[in-house]
């Protein structure tokens, strides 16, 4: 019975010390390591099937002024997102989508569909598929992520010229999310 009584100032001490650590560590601010937006990044270019296969297929020119978007959709399928970004000089562009929609709920980069909008060359505005640049394609290239932001790429997506026009039906180009 002596040896307990003994033990008890050194069980008190150690409970206390678990009580502070407790009230410390939930005190203390867990850092959030979900980046507030992620960036869709890619490239718009004009393939011109008049030229030689490998100018057509590795020589592609970029067309400024493309207007590309994406719609981002909730678990019930309901639009929660839409943006756009009109490509630089270099057809490049940059769609910054915020990782909370206006409800309050996540936005995901794979319930996303990327897609081409309008062409900023009237001689080279026909749509083509290549990378699903028509019909839609979802970001799942990561290519950058930190605390403060995700990059993902895809694309490139083309245009083609009216005379490079392949008809086919327009049935094959579905959205599914």
């Amino acid at each position: 019975m002596a040896r307990i009584i003994r033990s008890m100032p050194a069980l008190a001490l150690v409970a206390a010390a678990v009580l502070i650590f407790a009230a410390a560590r939930a005190a203390a601010k867990v850092p959030d390591y979900h980046p507030s937006t992620f960036t869709v990044t890619g490239k718009v270019q004009c393939q011109d099937c008049t030229k030689n296969w490998n100018a057509y297929a590795y020589n592609a020119r970029p067309i400024p002024g493309s207007v590309v978007g994406i719609t981002c959709v909730d678990d019930r399928g309901r639009v929660v997102y839409h943006g756009s970004d009109a490509a630089d000089g270099q057809g490049v562009f940059n769609i910054e989508v915020p990782s909370k929609a206006a409800n309050g709920g996540d936005i995901a980069a794979s319930r996303c569909l990327v897609r081409l909008g309008s062409s900023g060359d009237a001689g080279c505005a026909v749509y083509t598929d290549f990378n699903g640049g028509r019909s839609g394609q979802k970001p799942s290239r990561l290519t950058h992520f930190s605390p403060d932001k995700a990059t993902y790429a895809v694309g490139p997506y083309y245009y083609t010229l009216p005379r490079c026009d392949v008809k086919d039906d327009d049935s094959a180009c579905t959205t599914s999310y």
